[in-house]
């Protein structure tokens, strides 16, 4: 048994509160030919095998969580058909939102209550949230989805007139964007008779406990400490109290010519797109905000090596970038000082995790940049739902996975932010990039 990393036990616990719909992660891959279905469950069961993180179990001991993972048993995947594209995405889209159930065991005291309750919250956030499962019941009645067995990931095979493929959900608490991106190569080279690289999360749980308590460790608590001290003041673009947990994705899609136009300016800056970005969401939150000192949510991919970039868990971390600007800053200065900071906070970031001061008091706005690829097949067509639901307000996702050369921006985000400000945010970071990629020495105070 291996006890869960901080990010993991954030998450972990939001899903025993009850928020376990805000922590699922939901995509489908349809082949460009049919492929027979005895090969693709054969390949489901290799994955389920080589993976041990899509097997873990929790255990719940002397008030700490440990995890492990079940022995792999061969099993018969679910086939579900479709008569066309649009039926499965409109399946799907509602599948995305149904809660998968972690399988968690107890031993001796288990885990108290106090230790993972929430502060008292409003009348209206309860009242909404019954409400919202009381819609749940009936949906997965509906979908025939009240009693599925207990696991951290599900896969269902999906049959069309034309072709067929594979949905797939897991949970946050076991897996991230690049861990999704893992599994459909995985699953291509798999079907393809090629061979797979991965990893047992058990070695990378190892490392963690190596970590704690090491020198690196202190320093990294230290760097953050002092991080947090020259700005005490938390960063609230919507400050208002939640009263519920639904959440939408606006998602924006730029052409052809504006992400070449990023891409080169990136290069030839040496910088990459999610300091690009990163820094134009500086613009915006200082209009917003009326002031030059605040966070920024960060969220780390944190996987640095082969060994991590092929192992199946959950790597991410969110850490808060502290941005000090200058009036006088030009566009370049700041897109300096953003890449310095992050740097900065990239070497730093496990510190976050120990600090009293955790992310959720900080800042309510995270950034997120996913440029995982398929690369075993252009041709297959990979689709991700969202699943409507949210325990941080927003996330601002840049989205480079496609080959068509096109960015999707996402921005997730609790309904309590108007959808006036999503369209202010998403022109001033839009129009703000065009800008300045043409003319970087631009002053920040005349944007």
């Amino acid at each position: 048994m291996y006890k869960i990393n901080d990010s993991q036990k954030f998450m972990y616990f939001a899903d025993k509160s009850g928020a376990g719909q805000a922590l699922l992660l939901c995509g489908s891959l349809l082949f460009p030919s049919r492929i027979d279905t005895q090969k693709l469950q054969d390949a489901l069961n290799e994955l389920f095998r080589i993976n041990d993180g899509l097997r873990t179990v929790f255990i719940e001991k002397d008030e700490e969580v440990y995890q492990d993972c079940r022995p792999f048993e061969r099993k018969e995947f679910e086939v579900k058909r479709f008569s066309n594209k649009q039926e499965l995405d409109d399946w799907a889209s509602v599948y995305a939102t149904i809660p998968l159930k972690l399988d968690i065991h107890s031993e001796g005291s288990g885990v108290s209550k106090e230790t993972w309750k929430s502060e008292k919250p409003s009348l209206s956030l309860v009242k909404n949230v019954v409400l919202h499962n009381t819609k749940m019941f009936f949906t997965k009645l509906s979908m025939g989805m009240l009693n599925r067995e207990k696991a951290c990931c599900e896969m269902i095979i999906v049959d069309l007139p034309e072709t067929n493929g594979v949905i797939f959900k897991i949970h946050h608490v076991v897996g991230d964007a690049w861990a999704i991106m893992l599994i459909a190569n995985q699953l291509m080279k798999i079907l393809d008779g090629k061979e797979v690289k991965a990893f047992s999360f058990k070695q990378l749980a190892e490392k963690e406990d190596t970590y704690i308590g090491s020198d690196r460790h202190s320093r990294d608590i230290a760097y953050m400490k002092s991080e947090y001290e020259k700005c005490p003041e938390a960063t609230w673009l919507w400050p208002e109290h939640y009263t519920s947990l639904e959440a939408t994705r606006r998602t924006v899609i730029l052409d052809e010519d504006l992400t070449s136009q990023i891409m080169d300016y990136c290069k030839i800056n040496n910088v990459s797109p999610f300091t690009l970005f990163q820094a134009a969401i500086c613009i915006y939150m200082r209009k917003r905000l009326k002031r030059n000192l605040f966070y920024v949510g960060s969220v780390a991919l944190n996987r640095n090596d082969f060994q991590e970039k092929n192992t199946v868990s959950m790597f991410v971390t969110s850490s808060p970038v502290l941005i000090e600007m200058e009036d006088d800053f030009s566009f370049a200065d700041l897109l300096n000082h953003v890449r310095l900071k992050s740097i900065g906070i990239m070497r730093h970031h496990r510190g976050a995790e120990k600090n009293a001061d955790s992310k959720k008091m900080l800042y309510d706005i995270w950034v997120s940049y996913q440029n995982a690829k398929l690369d075993e097949d252009v041709e297959v067509d990979a689709a991700q739902y969202y699943c409507n639901y949210s325990i941080d307000t927003t996330i601002f996702t840049i989205e480079d996975r496609s080959s068509k050369g096109k960015l999707k921006l996402h921005f997730d985000h609790n309904i309590k932010v108007p959808e006036s400000d999503v369209d202010e945010l998403f022109d001033i970071v839009i129009s703000t990039i065009k800008r300045c990629i043409t003319n970087q020495d631009i002053k920040i105070s005349e944007l």
